[in-house]
């Protein structure tokens, strides 16, 4: 596992990790983003079990004021405008 982690991470291909509850998933992609060249940039853990349906879209991307009920005075940055130049 350690070679395909160092292996993937010479890519600059995205990367989609699948697995169930408990095997490692996340310490894999810590792996994978700190043998990159961007290791020193962002790293950003999504677990899109964990976000509503209806929110996944402004979670990834962001949204701006008023966009929906209860939305953040001021909007909200998404998770892939967090992670630019890094992993996520």
């Amino acid at each position: 596992m350690i070679r395909i982690a160092k292996r993937t991470a010479e890519s600059d291909l995205p990367v989609l990790i699948m697995g169930e509850s408990g095997t490692g998933k996340e310490l894999f992609a810590q792996a994978i983003h700190q043998e990159s060249p961007r290791a020193d940039r962002p790293f950003v853990l999504v677990n899109c079990a964990a976000i509503p349906d209806a929110l996944l879209e402004s979670e990834l991307f962001g949204y701006v004021e008023g966009s929906f009920t209860h939305a953040k005075k001021g909007g909200k940055i998404g998770l892939f405008e967090l992670a630019d130049g890094g992993n996520g």
